[in-house]
C-alpha cells in the first residue's frame, strides 16, 4: 500500500481515503504474537512519524493490548 500512496502522491491526487495510508499517520505497527509490546517503524520515519509511532505505543500499552490478545487464547 506504501507503494500505491507514493504513486498517489506523486500525481497530486487528493483524496481523504488514500491519505489514511501515509505511514507518518501510524508512525509504526504493532508486532502481535509474541510477549510483549514491540512497535515496528519505517525505515525512513521522519520526526512526525516518529511522534506518532510513541503516541500509538501509549495507546497500545494503556489498551494493554498485549494481556487481552492472551486473554482470548487462554
Amino acid at each position: 500500500m506504501e507503494a500505491f500512496y507514493d504513486i498517489y502522491c506523486k500525481r497530486d491526487l487528493k483524496d481523504d481515503f488514500f491519505d489514511r495510508f501515509n505511514y507518518e499517520f501510524y508512525g509504526g505497527t504493532p508486532i502481535l504474537g509474541i510477549n510483549s509490546n514491540v512497535i515496528l517503524g519505517h525505515g525512513i520515519s521522519n520526526a512526525n512519524a516518529i511522534k506518532n509511532m510513541l503516541l500509538l505505543t501509549r495507546d497500545i500499552v494503556e489498551s494493554k493490548l498485549s494481556d487481552r490478545i492472551k486473554a482470548v487464547f487462554n
